[in-house]
């Protein structure tokens, strides 16, 4: 799970939003959605900052099917939603893995903090690692 920004083409703005690297099993599949995600500058150019597809958290369950996520000023869960996110998941069965999660972080590997095809703006930030 990440916290990184993206361009809400409908609303022109920058948004931090939770995204997932994949789409995750068990409930709180119902509410992610998969939206095209825009290159945050038009500076970035090359074959890695085309669209993308991206795995974002929705604060309504229902609207990710719909489309409607991205005309919603607080569609998607951001960094305030982080502790609400952790409680749904210890209550619906997941294991938070703060081990890894806490290797990872201080580990000299950087994990979706560079300009790559995973991130267009180079600030994407590992929030946890999580199991089913």
């Amino acid at each position: 799970m990440y916290l990184e920004p993206i361009l809400n083409t409908y609303s022109k703005t920058y948004q931090q939003v939770i995204t997932f690297s994949e789409i995750p099993s068990g409930p709180i599949h119902e509410m992610v959605a998969t939206i095209s995600s825009s290159k945050l500058s038009p500076f970035q150019t090359g074959p890695f900052f085309g669209n993308r597809c991206i795995h974002v958290l929705c604060r309504y369950r229902g609207i990710h099917n719909s489309g409607s996520s991205t005309k919603l000023a607080d569609g998607f869960m951001g960094a305030d939603d982080i502790p609400s996110v952790f409680s749904y998941l210890r209550a619906n069965g997941y294991t938070i893995d703060t081990d890894m999660t806490k290797m990872m972080n201080k580990s000299r590997v950087t994990l979706g903090q560079s300009q790559s095809s995973f991130s267009f703006s180079g600030e994407r930030k590992m929030i946890c690692i999580f199991t089913i």
